[in-house]
């Protein structure tokens, strides 16, 4: 009896588009674009129910539940790819403003309160089953930037409505996907005040949304959509050798700093993400464990300024427009 073929992630395909409504599915072609992992999910837990005077067979065992409030929820992992990662940016931040005539810039701003809904259906067994997640909405963005081995990645947090499936796609005809332009995890430049830092070793980053649902009773077991009643938030942390007082004293003095993180594989390929106004936190400075070097971990988060957004991403590449 020959074996017989099972689903598996290498088959799996991600498909999306913008909603027209919270509880609508997306309509017309899809676009296509590559991911290492998704954890998308409609979650419907269970709530206890003790109600009295029930035929039961005993008094001591739980009887049946009620149901909880559904959501839907997950995190997909891809790569920080300088043709692909606009697709999560606008989902993320809102539509760019693009600009070149080859290579393109595309500018992306926080600060937007108007934000996008997605569909995004996942093909878990080749040709016979499809996931759609409704009212997709990016949560936050968030990655590491130490150095180190392969392919930069990022990963996207969702909250969404609800989720199904389907025996076919309903993406349409997506396009060819885009070429992919991954950048290396091995290279990186931090800058502060427009100044290449030395002796980092590294650090993290993440951007959030901070969305509450609506609450409001609409006739469903879901939620009415998401509020961006919350300031949106950018933070993170930097590690470094220390070799000097610079970042203690950028630390201490508790001033803010204009810092640039830049991921380039060529002048016309990459990805800057400008924070114009980022604090230090006041904490340890280079502990001793040890009689070895030291290191340094400096906590930060950013802020709005009078004339510019918390947070602006610029991606080049060779792209002329995103939807």
């Amino acid at each position: 009896m020959p074996t017989a073929a099972s689903p598996r992630g290498k088959t799996a395909n991600l498909l999306f588009a913008d909603q027209a409504s919270f509880d609508t599915l997306a309509g017309g072609d899809y676009t296509r674009t590559p991911f290492y992992s998704e954890s998308l999910a409609e979650a419907a837990p269970f709530e206890a129910d003790p109600l009295l005077g029930q035929p039961r067979a005993n008094n001591r065992d739980q009887t049946a539940p009620a149901p909880g409030l559904a959501s839907l929820s997950g995190d997909v992992v891809v790569p920080l790819d300088v043709n692909h990662i606009p697709h999560w940016l606008t989902m993320l931040l809102g539509a760019p403003v693009s600009d070149g005539a080859g290579p393109y810039t595309h500018v992306f701003a926080s600060g937007k309160e108007v934000l996008p809904y997605r569909t995004i259906e996942i093909e878990k067994r080749a040709g016979a089953a499809f996931f759609q997640s409704l009212g997709c909405l990016a949560a936050s963005l968030s990655f590491d930037w130490t150095r180190a081995g392969g392919f930069r990645q990022a990963t996207v947090s969702i909250m969404g409505r609800n989720q199904e499936k389907t025996a076919a796609s309903v993406g349409g005809a997506p396009a060819a996907v885009l070429p992919r332009v991954p950048l290396s995890a091995a290279q990186g430049l931090l800058r502060i005040n427009g100044v290449q830092a030395a002796h980092v070793l590294g650090g993290s980053f993440t951007y959030a949304n901070n969305p509450d649902e609506d609450q409001s009773l609409n006739g469903t077991p879901y939620a009415s959509g998401f509020l961006l009643d919350q300031d949106a938030t950018a933070s993170g942390s930097m590690r470094l050798r220390y070799v000097d007082e610079t970042y203690f004293d950028l630390m201490t003095a508790g001033d803010p700093v204009a810092m640039e993180l830049e991921f380039a594989g060529s002048a016309t390929s990459k990805v800057v993400f400008a924070l114009p106004a980022v604090r230090f936190e006041r904490g340890a400075f280079a502990p001793i464990s040890g009689p070895g070097g030291l290191q340094a971990e400096l906590n930060w988060r950013a802020e709005q300024g009078v004339a510019a957004a918390m947070l602006t991403v610029t991606v080049t590449n060779d792209v002329e427009t995103y939807a």
